[in-house]
């Protein structure tokens, strides 16, 4: 069976194979079984509506993705996401009230291959569980884990772990202020051993009374630990981000890019 996989955003975790779409159906179309329409967003889904009607004459169209179904318990690597992407686990523990995850954890089993690790909370798994993801990461080169990694989770012994392996970039999460003292501890334990570029750190900002110079003052603080800090800004469930958005997404565009974030960087220190 041929699926056309259509999706109302591209990111960076899309796939690319021919069989992907990001819109409309052009003129000349390869023939197609079934067309699936995935939605990440809550905030797609008027667009995936909208795709589901210009997709119809071309084949019988599903529409589904985490924003419908939630996080399935399966996942099939290279289908709905790029290859090298796996899931060893779904839901999370915790119930953040800035965070859409609101399923508990589950263990995936088996432990599906894949250099890109893109669990919700990986550290939240048991440790046989652990055992099992870092026996097959033993396997993989240029290993991520940009599903960002809990502070508090992070011990000695996951360090000792990650040490063993062939690591590119190791992301945590920053999401509030409470969070500071677990990144330092963090931070401590992990720059000894890997450089700046591969230590990195979601800044969650924007959310529930934050303001600018605020979120500034912790994406300092995330460099300053020895992060390069990548600044999340904070939407709601219809996609709204806070006010006033201008400034907001001109804020986060210049704490996305490296280059942006070391010419800040130097301005606000010196």
């Amino acid at each position: 069976m041929r699926i056309a996989r259509v999706f109302p955003t591209k990111t960076s975790m899309s796939p690319d194979d021919h069989d992907v779409y990001f819109g409309e159906p052009g003129l000349f179309m390869p023939e197609y079984d079934e067309v699936h329409i995935s939605v990440a967003f809550t905030w797609d889904l008027e667009r995936a509506k909208w795709l589901k009607r210009q997709w119809e004459f071309i084949a019988p169209v599903k529409i589904g993705g985490p924003a419908i179904d939630g996080e399935g318990d399966g996942f099939v690597p290279g289908k709905y996401l790029k290859k090298g992407i796996t899931f060893t686990s779904r839901g999370c523990p915790n119930r953040c009230p800035w965070c859409f995850i609101n399923k508990p954890l589950k263990e995936l089993d088996p432990v599906l291959e894949g250099n890109i690790i893109q669990d919700n909370n990986i550290l939240a798994c048991s440790r046989k569980h652990l055992d099992k993801v870092f026996q097959m990461l033993s396997r993989q080169h240029a290993i991520r884990f940009p599903g960002g990694l809990e502070a508090r989770r992070i011990r000695y012994d996951i360090v000792e772990r990650f040490r063993s392996l062939r690591i590119n970039e190791l992301w945590l999460s920053y999401d509030n202020d409470e969070a500071i003292y677990d990144l330092m501890k963090a931070a401590y334990l992990l720059k000894k051993y890997f450089k700046r570029w591969k230590l990195r750190c979601y800044v969650l900002i924007g959310f529930k009374n934050d303001t600018i110079k605020k979120a500034e003052k912790r994406l300092v603080k995330t460099w300053e630990f020895g992060f390069l800090p990548f600044a999340m800004l904070y939407r709601n469930k219809k996609g709204d981000y806070p006010k006033p958005e201008r400034e907001w997404r001109h804020f986060q565009r210049t704490w996305t890019r490296p280059a942006a974030i070391a010419t800040k960087i130097k301005e606000l220190l010196n």
